[in-house]
């Protein structure tokens, strides 16, 4: 079983890197715990970045980082933060190791000194919780199972907090679909998820989006709230979300469509129950 989700808090957080180019500026926000908080921005935003000090793998040049109430900063904590916290990236094959899945789940308990038979009832554990009980090798597989196996990887060390670095980027839309299943079934669980995107579409089940340009904080609000950001969206170059752009058309020619949640399926339901009629 999944432990309760732990907070994360930044407090005028800024990061620069070696070339002394600034990638974050200022950056101050609060992550609840179990929160479902989406962090969205085009390439170059420092949305990455963020997600390095989030985790714990990088530190504020700035600012404080506050992973359930321990600093960043603290190095005699840092083990005690990357067992609350862990980090999936872009590449799934960034985070495989090992030949046999197994092997490569097992490797970070491993490293924690667990004993034989705990590593082996959590390999079983997280396993089955991902659907991957019959993968055998890591490089056979396809990327969207590489991804899951990444995944079970940190499941296993059971954290609080799960931070997501574009981890759709290099999947299919099988495998983009599977990981969306994965993370919301997460977030149900009561973890900490942290989902870092270009793309507005993929965290529409968050419980809050966290804009960022240039470095910094361009606007945060609750997911209820996304339709009334769409120009605020615009404003920054992102995409607006294909089921809030479709409601806009349909009503554009008069039909009332109000949505229940951003799904196609209640797209549709608000299209028959507007009846055809113009609001």
């Amino acid at each position: 079983m999944q432990s309760p989700g732990c907070a994360i808090i930044c407090e005028g957080v800024s990061y620069a890197y070696r070339s002394g180019e600034k990638a974050l500026a200022d950056i101050s926000l609060k992550i609840a715990p179990g929160e479902f908080a989406a962090v969205v921005g085009h390439n170059g935003s420092g949305k990455s970045t963020l997600a390095m000090l989030l985790s714990g793998l990088e530190k504020p040049g700035t600012g404080t980082v506050l992973v359930d109430g321990i600093g960043t900063h603290d190095a005699a904590r840092a083990k005690d933060i990357r067992n609350i916290c862990g980090i999936v990236f872009q590449n799934p094959e960034n985070q495989i190791v090992f030949e046999k899945v197994h092997d490569d789940i097992a490797f970070g308990l491993k490293n924690r000194g667990m004993k034989d038979d705990e590593i082996e009832a959590r390999v079983a554990e997280v396993s089955r919780q991902l659907g991957i009980e019959k993968f055998s090798g890591s490089f056979e597989l396809s990327m969207g199972q590489k991804q899951r196996v990444a995944i079970a990887g940190v499941l296993a060390a059971n954290p609080r907090c799960v931070i997501f670095d574009e981890p759709t980027a290099m999947l299919d839309p099988r495998g983009k679909k599977e990981i969306h299943r994965i993370i919301v079934d997460l977030h149900r669980a009561g973890l900490t998820v942290v989902y870092v995107t270009n793309l507005i579409d993929e965290v529409l089940a968050a419980d809050r989006i966290i804009l960022l340009s240039g470095g910094r904080i361009a606007g945060a609000f609750r997911r209820e709230d996304l339709p009334a950001r769409l120009e605020t969206l615009r404003s920054l170059g992102l995409e607006t979300p294909f089921i809030l752009e479709a409601a806009e058309q349909f009503r554009a020619r008069g039909l009332a469509v109000t949505l229940d949640d951003y799904t196609l399926t209640a797209l549709v339901d608000g299209v028959i129950r507007s009846g055809g009629k113009a609001p």
